[in-house]
């Protein structure tokens, strides 16, 4: 297919969404681009990491293919520079009307996802007030049309579908917000911000549970502190077993993301066990 396909055309046919991760790609942005299409992509597509499609030089590279199809056979269609207006115009016209939320809610949630984005370069360069405003803001705009499209994607996608991913932006926002707020000592508002980040990633993300340990501590609750922080190993150890199982299929990027993830999970684990012993001493002394 050449990528002068119409729009239906792609909406019809076209299911997995593969964005090249390439050295080259990586540079030209490839990681934002994976990031904003696995939050706002419309139902139905599955969007994921893929290899070098000798694009090189006119990143970030997306390929479309047609869900079902065996990816190293089939001809795909190939988008250059998938950033700015042209992520945009990919978002619409992978739309189904039939399937997708409202075009305000889609609008308002691309506006909400891009103020969280600027909330998380104010958050990294530790400009905590104006990030935890910025953050407040994206999360009032977006929240309900992120949750109407996972609705929708879920409909879509079936018992298969991780209803978690796409609302992963989320659970960071709240995460970065919470610390933002323990950083400036507003213990209530990071205690808000940690309860909601944990139930957004349906108490599967073990960073979301570190942020309501770090509430704990900061409260001075050590009883508190060792659940959440035994919750997080828990999740820890759910990860690196995931991570740990054969692979047959996927690709060398994949692989090499499984492996960066079991390791990361695998020395979190461990330095956290440190902790819950420190704790319980604490625990015991105290009783």
């Amino acid at each position: 297919s050449s990528s002068s396909s119409s729009s239906s055309h792609i909406v019809l046919n076209a299911k997995v969404i593969r964005v090249c991760q390439s050295p080259g790609c990586r540079d030209d942005g490839a990681q934002s681009t994976l990031d904003s299409l696995t939050a706002l992509a419309a139902p139905g597509c599955q969007v994921m990491k893929g290899g070098c499609v000798s694009g090189c030089g006119a990143g970030p590279v997306v390929e479309i293919l047609p869900d079902g199809e065996d990816v190293m056979t089939i001809s795909s269609i190939k988008r250059k520079k998938v950033k700015g207006d042209a992520l945009i115009s990919l978002l619409d016209e992978l739309s189904d009307e039939e399937t997708d939320i409202s075009s305000s809610m889609r609008q308002r949630l691309i506006m909400g996802y891009e103020q969280a984005l600027e909330a998380k370069a104010a958050y990294e360069a530790k400009d905590y007030q104006s990030a935890i405003q910025l953050y407040e803001d994206a999360i009032q705009i977006a929240r309900n049309p992120a949750m109407a499209l996972e609705e929708a994607r879920s409909s879509v996608g079936g018992d298969n579908y991780d209803s978690v991913k796409g609302v992963n932006w989320l659970v960071d926002s709240f995460r970065n917000s919470c610390r933002a707020r323990l950083a400036l000592k507003d213990v209530d508002g990071a205690r808000r911000d940690a309860f909601a980040a944990t139930v957004f990633s349906q108490n599967t993300d073990p960073d979301a549970l570190m942020c309501l340990a770090e509430v704990c501590q900061a409260s001075k609750d050590t009883m508190g502190e060792l659940q959440a922080t035994k919750s997080a190993i828990a999740q820890y150890q759910r990860l690196e077993d995931e991570y740990s199982k054969p692979m047959p299929g996927k690709d060398a990027v994949a692989r090499a993301e499984a492996a960066k993830i079991k390791s990361n999970a695998s020395t979190v684990k461990r330095e956290l066990g440190f902790r819950i012993v420190k704790l319980e001493r604490e625990l015991k002394a105290s009783s």
